[in-house]
């Protein structure tokens, strides 16, 4: 096997394993769902999540310190550079969102939409200004309810957080009078693998490739009652991703 160790070799095959046993966790889960066991459903749902993340060589380097904020309840944001902040959502925030993530894996998981829906996300089309204003309504809905929620605020991966910051963070913080608790990311792709929206050829190269670390590089709490309005709030949050 010329150009390829042992070592590396048994690498691949060691993520490949892991990866279908995560495809038949979701699997598993799915039945779950028709079968209305919802609730055990979503448990195998974020294990199927964790496994496949690992498959494809994500290590999550997390300072405890940090990460203490994840209890707080309130608004929480992100930056959304990677294609894999998917894991992000589902292995580390574990609360509800909405998504257009079905859109890129609908093809590739059966039922992807019924099982984010499970879970109690909501799946949209960003391009259906309808879709837009019911997403709106559903993450008003959970900042009453719940009081917990996570947001991505540039909506896309192909739009940083630094040129397209949503108004509608602040303006649910305000009206809700939830703190926003802003993280921002950083995945180090040893390999620098670019996502060119073939999800199946961007699976292999990861399971093939080298360690792709998450960390957090800040995070900090925005309370709504030190702001006047909803200008001073949202200018406050698009300065914490500015600065480096």
């Amino acid at each position: 096997m010329r150009g390829l160790s042992i070592k590396k070799f048994l690498k691949i095959i060691f993520r490949l394993c892991i990866f279908i046993l995560s495809y038949l966790l979701y699997l598993i889960q799915l039945i779950l769902i028709f079968l209305n066991f919802k609730n055990f459903a979503k448990k195998i749902f974020s294990s199927a999540a964790y496994f496949c993340s690992i498959s494809l060589g994500i290590k999550y380097n997390i300072d405890q310190n940090l990460k203490k904020n994840l209890f707080k309840k309130g608004i929480h944001i992100s930056n959304h550079d990677n294609p894999l902040d998917i894991f992000v959502a589902q292995n580390f925030f574990k609360i509800k969102t909405i998504t257009t993530v079905d859109q890129h894996l609908k093809n590739f998981l059966p039922f992807f939409e019924l099982s984010l829906k499970n879970y109690g996300h909501y799946c949209f089309d960003y391009l259906n200004f309808h879709d837009r204003k019911l997403a709106y309504l559903f993450l008003d809905r959970v900042c009453k309810n719940d009081k917990n929620v996570l947001i991505y605020p540039s909506g896309s991966i192909y739009t940083s957080v630094i040129k397209r910051f949503s108004k509608s963070v602040s303006k649910l913080s305000m009206i809700n009078k939830l703190k926003v608790i802003a993280w921002k990311f950083i995945f180090n792709d040893q390999a620098n693998i670019e996502y060119d929206r073939n999800i199946g050829n961007y699976i292999l190269k990861r399971i093939c490739s080298e360690k792709l670390i998450l960390q957090i590089a800040k995070v900090k709490v925005f309370n709504p009652n030190d702001y006047r309005s909803v200008e001073e709030l949202h200018t406050d949050l698009c300065l914490f991703y500015l600065d480096s």
